[in-house]
C-alpha cells in the first residue's frame, strides 16, 4: 500500500469512526454587517465552568467564518427533535438566503436565536486557536436561556435521531 493509499484508507476510516459518535446537533448564528447568518455544527461543547464557556470549531472554507471573525459572538442554539429541518436547512450550502424564514427566532444580546432549541448560549470570543482547516472559537458565555419539555436532536451514522429511553443508572 503506498503513502496516499495508506492516507486515504486512514482518512476512510476516521470518517466512519465520527459517523459513529452520536452528537448534539448544534446551530451556530451570528448577526455581522451583511446580515444574519449561521451553519448547523457537532463540533461543539462545554469548555469550562470558570469561566463558563464553550467551544466551537468552524472551517475557515465556511461561508459563516467570515461573519464570526468580524462580530467576535455567537448564539450557540442546543438543537431539540422538532429543530431538524432546521438543522437540515442550515448544514446545506442551498437556499441560505432562506435559513431564517422557518423558525421561531428572536434576539438575544442582539444576535439571532431560535425559541424551539433545548438552550441559547450567547457567547463572546474570548480566544481562537487554528488547528488543520478549522478555527476553534472559544466562546465566554454571557447569557443562557433554557427549555424544558422538548427531546434532543442527535446526528449519528449520517442521520438525525433522538434518544427515547430513560437514563441508565
Amino acid at each position: 500500500m503506498t503513502g496516499s493509499d495508506s492516507s486515504a484508507a486512514l482518512g476512510a476510516d476516521f470518517r466512519t469512526a465520527m459517523r459513529n459518535i452520536a452528537s448534539a446537533v448544534y446551530l451556530v448564528t451570528a448577526r455581522g454587517a451583511d446580515g444574519d447568518a449561521g451553519m448547523t455544527a457537532t463540533a461543539a461543547c462545554s469548555l469550562s465552568f470558570d469561566p463558563f464557556s464553550v467551544l466551537v470549531c468552524v472551517n475557515r472554507s465556511a461561508s459563516f467564518f467570515q461573519t464570526l471573525e468580524e462580530t467576535g459572538q455567537f448564539v450557540l442554539n442546543v438543537l431539540s427533535l422538532e429543530d431538524a429541518a432546521i438543522a437540515q436547512a442550515f448544514g446545506s450550502p442551498a437556499g441560505r438566503a432562506e435559513r431564517f424564514g422557518q423558525g421561531n427566532w428572536y434576539d438575544l444580546h442582539n444576535m439571532p436565536a431560535l425559541r424551539s432549541s433545548l438552550s441559547s448560549l450567547a457567547c463572546r470570543v474570548a480566544d481562537t486557536k487554528d488547528f488543520g482547516t478549522h478555527r476553534i472559537f472559544m466562546g465566554e458565555v454571557i447569557e443562557v436561556h433554557n427549555r424544558e419539555g422538548l427531546s434532543e436532536l442527535l446526528y449519528c451514522q449520517g442521520a438525525f435521531r433522538a434518544l427515547h429511553s430513560a437514563p441508565v443508572s
